[in-house]
């Protein structure tokens, strides 16, 4: 029964992402975090203290994704104010006029020029899409 219990959330996430009418993932992980609360008071007997525990660890670790797409996205929006943006265009237009070899400078030296001003993950946020 606790294998049952254990896999119902993730079952119920997959069946609320895929049905026909399927629901956004920001609709669908609070209503499963909610499944997966109630599961645990009453089913897993949880302490309430350790639920709410949990729940602080989870806000807190969410917070680093956020941060690096926010640093990512104020990179971005510095550079193209300073006009950073235009002259690696430039410089890319002179490097090689074919743009197959301007993505794959973009998709390789471009994304190690970010990591290296800005962190880690940033290039993922920035120059994947």
């Amino acid at each position: 029964m606790a294998l049952f219990f254990s896999i119902f959330p993730i079952i119920l996430l997959i069946y609320l992402m895929i049905k026909r009418n399927a629901l956004p993932s920001y609709v669908a992980l609070p209503w499963i975090a909610v499944v997966v609360l109630i599961i645990q008071l009453i089913f897993f007997s949880t302490d309430i203290t350790i639920i709410s525990a949990n729940i602080v660890s989870a806000l807190i670790a969410v917070q680093t994704p956020i941060t690096v797409i926010f640093g990512a996205i104020l990179f971005n929006r510095f550079s193209e104010i300073s006009g950073a943006t235009d002259i690696l265009r430039k410089w890319l237009g002179n490097i090689n006029p074919n743009p197959v070899a301007q993505i794959m400078i973009i998709g390789w030296a471009f994304a190690f020029m970010i990591e290296g001003a800005s962190g880690f993950g940033t290039p993922a946020a920035i120059a994947a899409p």
